[in-house]
């Protein structure tokens, strides 16, 4: 935490305070007071609680505070888009030097959605699935409709999301030293690339007809 700066000291007490309790059970005053600021910072630096709220949802999901962008060097296929794509969500999806509010606020938030979650897929979660569209879209046959490259979208993002959110379930599954193994952004990145990969190839052999949605 950024103890000089009162906004950034704000917004790390309000995300623990948060994911604590939530949004209705926590206060102002209990945020303050961790911050060590007076009751009238919230509103002058984020014009309220709500906005507060939004604003530490925001920085648990990206940390970096900015939609995610790829500048593809020329010729960049689509194989290799999409192991750079996942590789950056897999280089945030394990990064253990974020604090540990981030993941329980985004747990808090994902099981009961406010409007935060609108503001996080307008500014950052939806420009990323449009990037990851696109590649996809390179990929697949030229017929399939845009709600099957959906589907495939889902099933890479799905893969990446497993690995922080379902982290203590890993560990009970094969052990806690075999999945702190698993635990490499490159390793696990080049695995999810290629199993993706697999199966985008094996769309255009499969005679079935697409999902009815």
């Amino acid at each position: 935490m950024n103890t000089d700066d009162p906004k950034a000291r704000l917004l790390e007490s309000a995300g623990e305070v948060f994911a604590e309790k939530g949004f209705e059970a926590a206060t102002v005053r209990d945020i303050c007071q961790r911050a060590e600021a007076n009751v009238a910072a919230v509103n002058y630096h984020f014009g309220d609680k709500q906005q507060l709220y939004i604003e530490c949802v925001k920085q648990a999901h990206c940390a970096q505070g900015e939609p995610i962008e790829i500048d593809w060097p020329a010729g960049t296929t689509g194989e290799d888009k999409l192991r750079m794509f996942v590789g950056q969500m897999m280089s945030d999806m394990l990064n253990d030097e974020r604090p540990t509010w981030h993941l329980a606020l985004m747990m808090r938030e994902m099981a009961q959605p406010t409007q935060a979650c609108e503001e996080l897929v307008k500014s950052f979660i939806g420009p990323k699935f449009a990037i990851l569209h696109g590649i996809l879209r390179e990929l697949l046959p030229n017929e399939l409709s845009d709600e099957s490259v959906h589907l495939h979208a889902f099933s890479v993002v799905g893969q990446c999301l497993l690995y922080r959110f379902h982290r203590p379930i890993g560990q009970l599954l094969v052990g806690e030293e075999q999945f702190q193994r698993f635990h490499n952004v490159e390793l696990v990145a080049e695995h999810i690339t290629r199993f993706s990969l697999r199966g985008i190839c094996g769309v255009s052999s499969v005679t079935a007809p697409e999902p009815t949605l």
